[in-house]
């Protein structure tokens, strides 16, 4: 039997900032219903024995929960921390995936950050819980006890993408303990939203390889870091890739194209911003499909807007096919915003393709 989901027919998931909010007994709806009119978007959830008018039934939590789990950016259990350990344990994945979840007794007088502390928002969302039954939030993160840098909070704020969630612990538990730890930011994105006294050794520059195998550190960059370095790889979402391609071109070729490419030039496939290409091309199902294997968006320029674009491989045999002496060049500049090309074009088989980085002048 599929399991309901907890999105009623009067209420529409948004994707973003979605609560559910359990509650199993009647002092607990009340409570429920307290928190939910602070938090847009929320959801209740309630026993149908002790439900409020407005509120989503469910006979057994485990019908519904694991749905909540999957549709929702956080929870909020108002029920005994034993009871909402053993229901999140099954489903658990990784914090970069997992939702927020918050524990509250249903007097709310503790706000207990359970899953998802920084990455996710419970603390945050701990904080606000607690904020409304007027309680008091529980945070158990070492690194907000000793007044430290979270890491994964910082590079969510930096809007970098974690590449190797699994070196995480060793990097926040390095910090905690004031062990030595480098930070290889070329760019500044992680760096300009620690605090000044972050105590990190910064290396600005990849010519002595050597300087990055002394200790753990932090790679910040969409370049590969060098081989044998143990780091944290965070990636900006700063590469835009230009793509022209003959008609009914395979996806297949496309995307294989794009992987070379960007491993011959120790980029990350994680640090793709956004797909680019002219207007013409906007109903090819090559280019579309290659988008959607890489989970990026595609956008789509006419003639006219990238016209005054200078590109330093223009192709008077692409000018008599499409209007336009350029396509995957001009489109990866103009999509990028800048000037200059990371990668110029290049070419296999039925398409081409051109790099730059969003942000470079």
């Amino acid at each position: 039997m599929t399991k309901p989901s907890v999105i009623d027919s009067g209420t529409q998931k948004t994707g973003d900032g979605v609560t559910a909010i359990f509650a199993l007994t009647r002092k607990g709806a009340e409570l429920a219903a307290r928190i939910s009119a602070q938090i847009p978007g929320s959801i209740c959830l309630c026993n149908y024995r002790c439900a409020l008018p407005g509120m989503t039934l469910f006979a057994h939590i485990s019908e519904v929960f694991p749905s909540a789990w999957h549709e929702c950016d956080s929870i909020v259990c108002i029920m005994g921390c034993g009871i909402a350990v053993r229901i999140v344990s099954p489903l658990l994945d990784n914090k970069t995936v997992d939702p927020a979840v918050v524990v509250v007794d249903q007097d709310g007088r503790f706000a207990i950050s359970l899953v998802s502390g920084h990455i996710g928002g419970a603390n945050s969302l701990a904080r606000k819980v607690a904020s409304i039954t007027g309680g008091q939030a529980v945070i158990t993160t070492a690194s907000d006890l000793q007044d430290k840098p979270a890491i994964d909070l910082v590079a969510k704020k930096a809007g970098l993408r974690i590449e190797n969630i699994g070196i995480l612990s060793g990097i926040q538990a390095a910090i905690l303990d004031e062990e030595p730890l480098w930070v290889f930011d070329p760019h500044g994105f992680f760096i300009n939203h620690l605090p000044q006294n972050h105590g990190l050794r910064v290396i600005n520059s990849e010519e002595d390889p050597g300087d990055f195998r002394k200790s753990l550190g932090i790679w910040v960059s969409e370049l590969v870091s060098p081989r044998g370095v143990r780091c944290l790889k965070l990636r900006p979402a700063n590469l835009v890739i230009g793509i022209g391609c003959n008609r009914e071109t395979a996806s297949e070729e496309i995307v294989e194209f794009i992987g070379k490419t960007l491993e011959q030039n120790r980029l990350s496939p994680l640090s793709i911003k956004n797909f680019a290409s002219l207007d013409i091309k906007s109903g090819e199902r090559g280019i579309l499909d290659a988008a959607e294997e890489f989970h990026r968006p595609i956008h789509f320029c006419s003639r006219q807007q990238i016209e005054g674009i200078l590109v330093p491989n223009p192709s008077e045999r692409v000018a008599r096919h499409v209007g336009a002496k350029s396509v995957c060049e001009a489109s990866a500049l103009w999509s990028a915003g800048t000037r200059e090309l990371l990668v110029p074009k290049r070419k296999t088989g039925n398409c081409t393709l051109a790099i730059a980085r969003a942000g470079s002048p």
